[in-house]
């Protein structure tokens, strides 16, 4: 009996090393790979844009619409919301999914629009390049560019179904010329795990000429959202708040937008009230993040996401809006309009603004 529990003990032992080994070479895998983009990069931007200006007066229009990387069907949740799934069903439900998005975008045609939670290659989604089939399914040739916010080799959680490679990010795209395309970092946790697996957030900056000689400028955001504390979400909103001002300061037109990961402040977070509790991460934009000569807009009366521990059902998950657009006093917001597409493509609904600039 002795001489099994030695061996037993032997075995084990040996095991344990091994896994110890084989993690210690996951993780220095993960740290020479590690992602680190520089504070300011410049973009490629695709597609020459026909339109070189915008002109005071004329109505244009701005969607935002965050596609979660082609997973989020009605049935589906996501472990790192409290559910159990880490990849979307098969390819066929992601091209299902990001086909109805962008299919939906077509209908809205906006003249410019924020799109987040773009996969390339990423095991998550089923290895689909969406960055190709959102440019290519667009029915107008839209000027672009796409800048990553999460790249990890691999993700060995959940250890039942592995979240795998994710290479992932956001795209602007715009009937207009770019004149300029800028990645912006913004401020993440860099504890060592932290930035080995979490999401290297960013802003993209882009300028278009107008015809008074001024810029429009716009920003797409995805902010974070699983900030215990919020330390990092606040610290991202000072660093927005910075380049509103320097851009206010500069007499351009500004428009932000995209996934705030907040609740949007004009809005009612009780107005959706479902039977399912409010998660602790919904929490408001904070009142210290107050840029002068800046509004927030957005339709109040459609819901932009639900969560996404359980799947979809309208009597029961809770929804609140937290995709939406801060504005410039130097435009003029004409109409408001949500897409109540009930997350049938996403756990995100799109939501529009309609805009002159004033001269």
């Amino acid at each position: 009996m002795k001489k099994v529990l030695k061996k037993i003990t032997k075995v084990m032992a040996a095991v344990f090393t091994t896994v110890a080994l084989l993690l210690c070479a996951y993780l220095i895998w993960l740290t020479v790979s590690d992602y680190q983009p520089l504070y300011k990069e410049n973009l490629v931007i695709a597609h020459d844009g026909d339109e070189e200006k915008v002109a005071p007066g004329k109505e244009y229009s701005i969607t935002t619409y965050n596609i979660g990387f082609g997973a989020y069907s009605q049935d589906f949740d996501f472990f790192m919301d409290g559910g159990t799934e880490s990849k979307a069903k098969d390819k066929e439900t992601v091209l299902k999914n990001i086909k109805g998005s962008v299919n939906e975008l077509n209908k809205i045609d906006p003249d410019f629009a924020f799109v987040q939670e773009i996969d390339i290659d990423s095991s998550r989604s089923r290895k689909t390049d969406q960055r190709v089939l959102v440019a290519h399914g667009l029915d107008d040739e839209y000027t672009n560019c796409f800048a990553f916010n999460y790249k990890v080799p691999y993700i060995i959680y959940p250890f039942n179904d592995m979240h795998g490679k994710v290479s992932a990010g956001q795209g602007t795209y715009s009937k207009y010329k770019f004149e300029t395309a800028e990645r912006i970092s913004l401020p993440t946790d860099q504890s060592w795990l932290a930035r080995l697996f979490g999401l290297d957030r960013c802003m993209i900056v882009n300028r278009v000429k107008t015809s008074n000689n001024k810029e429009l400028v716009l920003i797409n955001l995805h902010m974070s959202a699983y900030d215990k504390g919020g330390e990092f979400r606040q610290k991202q909103l000072n660093m927005l708040e910075e380049v509103l001002q320097d851009e206010y300061k500069k007499g351009n037109y500004v428009i932000a937008g995209g996934d705030w990961n907040h609740v949007i402040p004009t809005t009612d977070i009780n107005k959706f009230a479902k039977t399912e509790e409010r998660p602790n991460w919904y929490d408001y934009i904070p009142e210290n993040f107050s840029p002068k000569g800046y509004r927030f807009e957005v339709d109040e009366n459609i819901a932009t996401n639900r969560t996404a521990g359980i799947p979809y059902d309208k009597d029961v998950n809770f929804t609140a809006i937290i995709d939406g657009f801060i504005v410039s006093d130097n435009i003029d917001v004409v109409a408001k309009k949500g897409s109540d597409l009930q997350f049938k493509y996403s756990d995100h609904n799109p939501t529009t603004i309609e805009f002159k600039i004033k001269n």
